[in-house]
């Protein structure tokens, strides 16, 4: 075992009454006969009343731990440590290290109504647990728990218990582990949230990240966003941070773009052993494309999930070579099948690869020096991490902070929205204070005093003067700044004009053309009047070739709209491709359509969305296609097989690239001899090409949609459809 049970009252609202109407009788009868032995159970409500009655009961509850085998005190108690749920694969590789297996062969039994015990080696691992009401599964099927035509990924592998059982459990025995490698350490909790926070400051200052209308991050968000976080500007590095606030909640799609969640940077106040925990919930859920893709495995996430189980139960540092041994001897086959046929998978080189990355920027596990030894974090046992105990930073003169996340507490972190991250090392961080931090931590609402009476209590040095009274020169120049609201602007032709209305009526002149009348005096009812407070006008038209009319006054965003990606012409404005690598506004279609009269034209429709980045330019390419009336049958056979990509339709076949000689030669063999040029349907040569497939548009893609359902109970009321 890897730490005790905390003894105490569970309560997470999960109970296994509600469950139990969604069981036929021979499973109901089998639970209660575990819950409640001895009792007439023959009937289904009587033995929905039963276990009811026994879940209430302590006695009961009592009762049932004494008859629980070790496999299923194991596993109710590394429940019990993660009751909103526990990955079903880590619990199957940690049973396996602890050579656990069933009292006796389990006797299969129909699941829920219509579902079936997994077939594969291990499954009898958990299923049965399932069965006798032990456990309860998130989804239906799921990798235990299955169905005709679902794999082993199909549904979530988390699975819990009821809180009344769990609560029942007696501490589990205590083994401390021992787990020093070296000087090496595990990544501190604080700086994997300093990371979260930094991603979190940095859409909020941008107003939030674009998206495609395919859920993609728009390429030019994301570009502009590496730009603004210098210490997250690595791909990698920033994928990753993205994908885990996205997970867990904190970016939530708003429209068209993604933004932080209300209250999502309280986050940071949760203990800091408990969020690590909370991402090794997570990772298991992360893109194939962050690790593995290139390894080549079928089911990257359960094998992510089953590391982190064997992990969990180590207890002392293994060497890399050990750890690989073991999870292939652990690991159900089918887990470790390649994603491609015939290409063997990279083990060693995925294994490598996820804890020196990302299982060790999660802080999930401290490696050594050479990188050939590894222990789980004591966050991943359930052990508690050193406490705080000296200077969270120290403040240079020139606005730096030198920063060391150990040391940092949740006020801490409050003080430190007020610096921007310059870089992230493996046990440190470098902030500056910048006029752009402290105005955003200003406008948040951390007032001036408490952020310099907490940059100096924190510091393992006294403020610098210069920088105290910087700051408080920032704070009195925002407090200078006034806010006129719901005003009326007049615009004139000229600033010479402005300038000699100004002359005689007064007012405060507003950029090049725009003056803001003085308080007493009234604008005339027959001057135009442009209203902000409300919609657009739709004073726009476009005609099919893609001609912009202006029939009215244009607002001044219409205006600069118009600037950027059209010129004029007789009879309106037509549209001007933007210079070599100019992006234009992803909200550009959007504000366009607002103002326009009708619908606009799908090509000119089609030009704004890829200017904006938006949509990818069109893609041309040159193919070699074989015709022929049975083109199934030429693709079927063992000699032209591996040389055709597959069909474009009921003649069509696409060959490979650069293998047009050589299936040229293969059907001379056959007796095949291709002849020249593509036949139309009125028999004459085909002048056109199908269009070629295409290309894959998925950038930046962050998993979200139904991701929360993942670990959502599909029982309860606010279940995921």
């Amino acid at each position: 075992m890897s730490t005790p049970n905390m003894p105490g009252r569970v309560q997470t609202g999960l109970r296994l009454d509600e469950l139990l109407e969604k069981m036929a009788a021979p499973q109901l009868i089998r639970i209660a006969g575990r819950y409640a032995p001895g009792e007439d159970v023959r009937q289904i409500q009587k033995a929905r009343d039963a276990v009811t009655r026994a879940l209430n009961r302590p006695r009961a509850l009592k009762a049932l731990i004494e008859t629980l085998t070790p496999l299923e005190r194991f596993v109710l108690d590394e429940v019990r440590r993660s009751p909103q749920g526990v990955n079903g694969w880590a619990l199957l590789l940690g049973a396996r290290l602890h050579g656990l297996k069933p009292g006796r062969k389990p006797a299969a039994v129909e699941l829920y109504r219509h579902y079936r015990p997994a077939g594969f080696d291990g499954a009898e691992l958990i299923w049965p647990l399932l069965a006798d009401g032990l456990l309860m599964p998130m989804t239906l099927p799921n990798p235990f728990v299955a169905s005709y035509g679902y794999g082993l990924d199909s549904g979530s592998p988390l699975l819990t218990a009821d809180e009344r059982l769990l609560s029942a459990l007696p501490p589990a025995p205590v083994h401390p582990p021992q787990l020093s490698v070296g000087t090496a350490q595990a990544t501190p909790p604080q700086l994997v949230k300093l990371h979260l926070l930094e991603l979190l400051r940095g859409v909020q200052e941008a107003g939030g990240l674009s998206l495609t209308k395919q859920g993609d991050v728009n390429r030019s968000a994301y570009k502009r966003l590496q730009k603004a976080l210098p210490a997250l500007e690595a791909s990698d590095t920033l994928d990753l941070w993205l994908q885990v606030a996205r997970l867990d909640g904190l970016l939530v799609p708003d429209g068209t773009a993604l933004r932080p969640a209300p209250g999502a940077e309280r986050f940071s106040e949760q203990d800091p052993d408990l969020w690590i925990q909370r991402l090794a919930v997570l990772y298991p859920q992360l893109m194939e494309a962050s690790e593995g893709e290139s390894a080549n495995l079928a089911h990257p996430g359960a094998l992510r999930a089953a590391l982190i189980g064997l992990l969990s139960q180590l207890q002392q540092p293994t060497t890399l070579k050990d750890l690989e041994e073991l999870l292939q001897t652990l690991t159900p086959d089918e887990l470790r099948q390649p994603s491609w046929r015939g290409k063997p998978m990279a083990w060693r080189g995925w294994l490598q690869g996820t804890l020196n990355g990302t299982l060790r920027q999660l802080g999930l596990v401290a490696l050594s020096a050479d990188g050939q030894t590894v222990a789980p974090a004591p966050a991943l046992l359930h052990q508690r991490s050193s406490a705080p105990s000296g200077p969270a930073w120290v403040v240079q003169p020139n606005f730096e902070l030198v920063v060391y996340p150990s040391q940092l507490t949740a006020t801490h972190l409050e003080v430190l929205r007020a610096a921007q991250a310059i870089r992230f090392d493996q046990h440190s961080a470098s902030y500056r204070l910048t006029r752009e931090s402290v105005y955003t931590a200003l406008e948040g609402g951390l007032p001036l005093e408490a952020l310099l009476s907490g940059l100096e209590a924190a510091s393992a040095a006294p403020l610098p003067a210069g920088v105290r009274s910087t700051l408080t020169g920032w704070a009195a120049r925002r407090e200078r700044l006034v806010l006129h609201q719901n005003v009326t602007l007049l615009e004139f032709p000229t600033p010479q004009e402005r300038d000699a209305h100004r002359a005689s009526f007064g007012g405060m002149p507003i950029g090049a053309a725009l003056l803001l009348p003085a308080q007493e005096r009234k604008v005339g009812k027959t001057v135009p009047t442009l209203r902000y407070d409300a919609p657009p006008a739709q004073v726009l038209s476009a005609t099919a070739g893609g001609l912009l009319k202006v029939n009215g006054e244009l607002d001044f965003l219409g205006r600069a709209l118009l600037s950027q990606f059209t010129q004029p012409q007789r009879g309106g404005y037509a549209l001007r491709p933007p210079a070599p690598g100019t992006v234009l506004p992803s909200t550009l279609l959007r504000d366009l359509e607002a103002r326009t009269k009708g619908h606009l034209p799908a090509l000119l429709r089609l030009q704004l969305d890829t200017w904006s980045g938006l949509q990818p330019p069109p893609a041309l390419g040159t193919v070699t296609l074989l015709q022929h009336p049975q083109a199934a049958a030429l693709l079927q056979h063992p000699a032209l097989k591996p040389l055709l990509e597959g069909a474009l339709g009921t003649t069509l076949l696409l060959v490979k690239t650069g293998q047009q000689q050589a299936l040229t030669l293969a059907l001379q063999e056959l007796g095949l001899t291709p002849a020249d040029g593509l036949q139309t349907e009125s028999g004459g040569p085909e002048q056109r090409t199908p269009a070629a497939a295409p290309p894959i548009t998925n950038f930046r893609k962050i998993p979200g949609g139904n991701a929360p359902c993942w670990n959502r109970p599909f029982w309860k009321a606010a279940a995921c459809g």
